[in-house]
């Protein structure tokens, strides 16, 4: 049995965690969730998910208690009436409901802050995490683009979140 996930608000003093954490992932993983290659974690992004501005929340899931080890990150950045969500879960830790859990707690924190529109790019041959979007956060409307679909969940209020 594996153990628990707890999911947290990220801090500066995760960097380190995170980075490994994108160690670990595959290359084809690590693709899925930037659109790109990267070998690295792009420090630019990690800058700015961890910097804890107003416009922009990072949340980890971590394994073996509050300080134990990241196997997930996930954010939400805000911009005007809309909030751009983002995952990324360790291989390993994959399709045990960690990013459902996570998509969860962003569409519960969007809905707080007032946000009536979340958006997400997704790799069109990513029918899982389409899905997940769907099954979580319901009726979405979707433009592909090549090979990238962009998702747009519209909030209503009283909308039921997963």
């Amino acid at each position: 049995m594996r153990p628990a996930v707890v999911i947290r608000r990220a801090t500066e003093g995760d960097r380190e965690a995170i980075e490994a954490m994108f160690g670990r992932c595959s290359a084809e993983s690590r693709y899925r969730r930037f659109l790109s290659p990267q070998l690295v974690m792009p420090a630019g992004y990690l800058a700015r998910v961890l910097a804890g501005t107003s416009t922009e929340e990072t949340w980890v899931g971590v394994v073996g208690g509050v300080d134990g080890r990241v196997v997930a990150l996930a954010s939400l950045a805000r911009r005007g009436p809309e909030a751009e969500l983002a995952l990324l879960v360790e291989d390993a830790w994959q399709r045990q409901g960690i990013g459902t859990s996570l998509l969860r707690m962003l569409a519960r924190r969007a809905t707080v802050t007032g946000v009536p529109r979340l958006t997400a790019l997704v790799l069109s041959e990513s029918r899982h995490v389409l899905r997940m979007l769907v099954t979580v956060l319901g009726p979405t409307s979707v433009r592909m683009e090549g090979s990238v679909t962009h998702v747009t969940i519209d909030r209503w209020s009283g909308a039921p979140v997963g």
